[in-house]
């Protein structure tokens, strides 16, 4: 069960089988996704494209957070949860520029 921020432990991600990113090693677990923008709820409102309040929003995959619970003593919720808002930058309603490692997972095709 998500702690009261959201966040998942390793068992719980596990158990989706969704993707998770591994900033240390700048990797995907898996990458089923050609190409996805996932952001976390907080990015997500931060660039206006805000996730469901009412909980019906299911996250896309996640991101390990290796200094998450430090000094509270919860040091099993160490995954934050990342929900797909591809659709918004291939619309280019917002510029890609302003993605930070880790919220994209593979590579937008080119139109020709």
């Amino acid at each position: 069960m998500p702690n009261e921020k959201g966040w998942h432990t390793k068992s719980e991600v596990l158990e989706t089988g969704l993707p998770y990113y591994i900033p240390r090693s700048k990797r995907w677990t898996y990458t089923p996704y050609p190409f996805a923008v996932l952001l976390s709820k907080s990015r997500c409102k931060e660039l206006g494209i805000p996730i469901l309040s009412s909980g019906r929003e299911k996250p896309s995959a996640f991101r390990y957070a290796a200094a998450a619970g430090t000094g509270s003593g919860d040091n099993q919720h160490r995954f934050i949860p990342l929900y797909d808002r591809t659709a918004v930058f291939i619309s280019g309603e917002i510029d890609m520029s302003v993605l930070f490692a880790g919220e994209l997972m593979g590579e937008k095709q080119q139109r020709g």
